[in-house]
């Protein structure tokens, strides 16, 4: 009878324990896991604005290095190019014409033009290293955030391709000019396809004196889109009705012991009201557990999946747009380096939700009944 009574209060003391744990865990809306990941779901967010804010407040600075010191020699040099270029598909036109009638006075001005846009575009290039290297010494930055190799990667023999076709042009040009008051049967055909490369070369350089422009453009525009893209702060709703139950039947089971200890039932009537409570109690407490971990554990997993895809999303557009605008500058410029390592996100902890306690409630819940039950069929044996 001793181990009977002790086994009982042993139960009823461990069903208040598990409802006090799912009142502090699950449903109040002040210890609740759900508010501790709301709160750091918050604050990953927070960081991540942070760090967008100091990301625009780093595009500001280049831009403004840029627009001072760069954007007039990369934009002038890019609109002579297509100003060349569009001259030059009409010097195509014209030497086809010139082939089989002697062509206008506007045409031979417009091959003239050609070859004065060609000239000054040549001097152009020429002197663009000098006049960007120039620019360093203005700068209030000096050597640091300004993007001296505007020529990089493949943009440098692209520059020297297109230097050699203007050469191969203007020689054309000026031998062609002169004999267009005939017609001009004959000539050295291969000048098409020289015209041909050239304007391929013209739109290639032009895309790459552009695209440190179009980069800093794109990183600015993605970090906007970004800001608009956190999600509200975790909301969970407890299963009222499994927690209903729950606490009805913990109720029902301190009743049924408190009988017993008081001795106002035999243990054969404690065991049968067991009996008949008992497979309820336990389908109750089995669908509580099932129902937080439907309604939460499972949800918080794929919150935290959710937020681990977007923050390495993030940081890794991050590194490699940061890294792609470092191929633009000084080798020796460590501004965006130190931007980089300056970010908090390399000082996080790993952050770990409590496993075990989800492992101790979720063994509580589903071992105390058998506990119960196994002594009472016991004490059911005995009794009869």
């Amino acid at each position: 009878m001793i181990k009977t009574t002790t086994v009982l209060k042993d139960a009823v003391e461990a069903y208040s324990l598990m409802q006090d744990q799912i009142n502090i865990d699950i449903v109040d809306a002040g210890t609740s896991w759900a508010t501790a990941l709301s709160q750091l779901l918050t604050s990953l967010d927070d960081m991540m604005r942070g760090h967008i804010a100091d990301s625009i407040s780093l595009i500001s600075i280049l831009e403004d290095v840029y627009l001072k010191h760069v954007n007039y020699l990369a934009t002038g040099l890019s609109t002579q190019m297509q100003d060349c270029d569009s001259l030059t598909a009409e010097a195509h036109v014209i030497a086809i014409r010139a082939r089989s009638m002697v062509i206008s006075s506007t045409e031979v001005g417009r091959l003239q033009k050609l070859r004065e846009r060609l000239q000054y575009l040549n001097i152009t290039l020429i002197d663009f290293d000098s006049m960007l290297d120039a620019e360093v010494l203005k700068s209030s930055h000096q050597r640091h955030y300004f993007p001296h190799r505007l020529r990089s990667a493949n943009c440098s023999s692209t520059f020297r391709d297109a230097k050699d076709l203007l050469g191969k042009v203007m020689k054309w040009l000026d031998s062609f000019i002169p004999e267009v008051s005939n017609v001009v049967s004959s000539f050295d055909t291969s000048i098409f396809a020289n015209m041909t490369e050239l304007r391929s070369s013209m739109t290639s350089l032009s895309e790459c004196l552009m695209s440190y422009e179009n980069e800093l453009d794109n990183f600015k525009n993605e970090l906007f889109v970004q800001k608009s893209t956190f999600k509200a702060a975790f909301k969970y709703e407890p299963p009222t009705t499994s927690l209903l139950k729950f606490a009805t039947y913990g109720r029902v089971l301190e009743s049924i012991a408190g009988n017993y200890t008081a001795n106002l039932i035999s243990k054969y009537q404690l065991a049968k009201d067991l009996d008949t409570k008992g497979s309820e109690m336990k389908t109750t407490v089995d669908q509580l557990y099932s129902d937080i971990e439907l309604t939460l554990f499972t949800e918080i997993t794929d919150l935290i999946d959710q937020q681990e895809t977007s923050m390495v999303s993030f940081y890794s557009d991050l590194l490699q747009r940061v890294a792609s605008l470092q191929r633009y500058l000084f080798a020796n410029d460590t501004k965006l380096e130190e931007f980089m390592r300056r970010l908090s996100i390399w000082r996080m902890p790993i952050i770990n939700f409590q496993e075990a306690q989800v492992f101790k409630l979720r063994s509580c819940c589903r071992i105390a009944p058998v506990v119960i039950f196994y002594d009472c069929a016991n004490a059911q044996d005995s009794e009869k």
